[in-house]
């Protein structure tokens, strides 16, 4: 960050700050007004915090976090949805190259420097293989369930699935990397610690759980398969039935019967070179002008197009829902102590929403995490189960799953 040199300095300059850091991580981004709000009317303490690299203040977009900053965050909370194949293959290279200078460097301290190095990738390589399969565990769920066709759960299916091949082959690294003899030279029980609870604690489960994705990614595809399956036969069903009812319900073939003009064959064009005398001349040139000022106009008429999109024509609902980041709000579901409906009714969205939205909402959670939620099940059959009623309509009672071990 900009002029920031030693981590104390660091510390408090987050400190002063801690009121906007708060508000932009949870808000994502911030008009300079409502940060200026935030910190109590002090536009100076704002445009400081964008000098010292807290935050990205650009004229004409809203204020976020410096990208370094929230990504620091996010992975401290282990709340990052990304999958950093990358980070995993970067700290084994890193790995090898410090094991080679601690073999090759003859000073005490510079040997205890790389030793601390290999410790902390080491950690790294465990907390990053751990995350990443947690997390492409849930996403392959939760996109099977939410995409909106065929064609777009197949593509992130089948991405997903490269992602957790490329994972496993990192988990076959890292354990390749732990038979060098440098772990069996070295004496430091910090490092064997650690060695054997990467082998075998992070390595063994990541790879254990992965296995088990990846199954279920092929039983997902298959499913895909068979849905694209009907619905092609559904679309073949469908068009049998138009001619049906064209053939029964029209005279379209005494129609055609009578008919000789040909409107439906493709209409042909052919295209010659103009002599070259015959457009220097008048009538040349008048042919000239009226392809010059066409071409204008259609140009004219294609930029106005990309550029003036008229919100009316889209759907606001879908953009208002499409914003939503589902993760996030189960997060904060799980946080407190509401039944499920109640929390969707009075959580904060930024805007205004309508029954049916909230609704769909409260379905939606319900669908995605359904592994993880108490639908309020009774345990003897013959009671009843819980239930809110609203206007007449009923609702499950869904609270968050008990997390006490058994």
């Amino acid at each position: 960050m900009a002029d920031i040199q030693t981590a104390d300095e660091l510390i408090r300059e987050l400190y002063r700050h801690r009121k906007v850091i708060n508000h932009l991580f949870k808000k994502k981004s911030a008009s300079f007004d409502e940060l200026t709000e935030i910190a109590d009317g002090k536009e100076k303490e704002i445009l400081q915090a964008n000098a010292r690299g807290i935050i990205s203040l650009q004229e004409g977009e809203p204020a976020r976090l410096d990208e370094r900053l929230l990504n620091f965050v996010e992975d401290f909370l282990e709340i990052n949805e990304d999958i950093r194949n990358f980070e995993i293959d970067e700290s084994i290279r890193i790995l090898k190259k410090t094991i080679y200078l601690y073999e090759i460097d003859e000073d005490s301290k510079e040997r205890e420097r790389y030793l601390n190095r290999v410790k902390r990738n080491l950690n790294s390589i465990g907390r990053v293989i751990r995350k990443n399969a947690a997390t492409l565990s849930a996403l392959v769920k939760q996109e099977y369930k939410t995409a909106s066709s065929i064609e777009l759960k197949k593509v992130k299916i089948e991405d997903h699935n490269e992602q957790a091949e490329k994972l496993l082959q990192l988990i076959q690294n890292a354990e390749e990397l732990l038979e060098n003899p440098f772990f069996r030279v070295v004496q430091d029980e910090g490092l064997r610690t650690i060695v054997n609870e990467l082998r075998g604690n992070h390595l063994t489960m990541a790879r254990h759980n992965l296995i088990a994705l990846r199954q279920e990614i092929v039983r997902f595809i298959n499913q895909i398969a068979e849905l694209d399956r009907q619905h092609k036969k559904i679309l073949q069903l469908k068009k049998y039935r138009d001619l049906y009812e064209l053939e029964v319900r029209t005279n379209v073939e005494e129609v055609f019967t009578h008919e000789s003009a040909l409107f439906f064959d493709t209409q042909l064009r052919f295209q010659t070179m103009l002599d070259l005398d015959y457009l220097r001349g008048d009538e040349g040139l008048d042919i000239i002008e009226r392809v010059a000022i066409r071409r204008q106009h259609k140009m004219r008429m294609q930029l106005q197009a990309e550029l003036d999109i008229d919100g009316d024509l889209l759907d606001p609902q879908q953009q208002k829902m499409l914003h939503i980041d589902f993760s996030k709000l189960k997060r904060a579901f799980f946080l407190q102590d509401k039944d499920l409906f109640h929390f969707v009714k009075e959580y904060d969205y930024g805007y205004e929403m309508t029954e049916d939205q909230l609704i769909k909402i409260y379905c939606q959670v319900a669908l995605i995490f359904e592994d993880e939620m108490d639908f309020g099940l009774p345990k003897n059959p013959f009671d009843d189960a819980k239930q809110i009623e609203l206007n007449g309509k009923q609702f499950a009672f869904i609270r968050p799953k008990s997390t006490e071990k058994k």
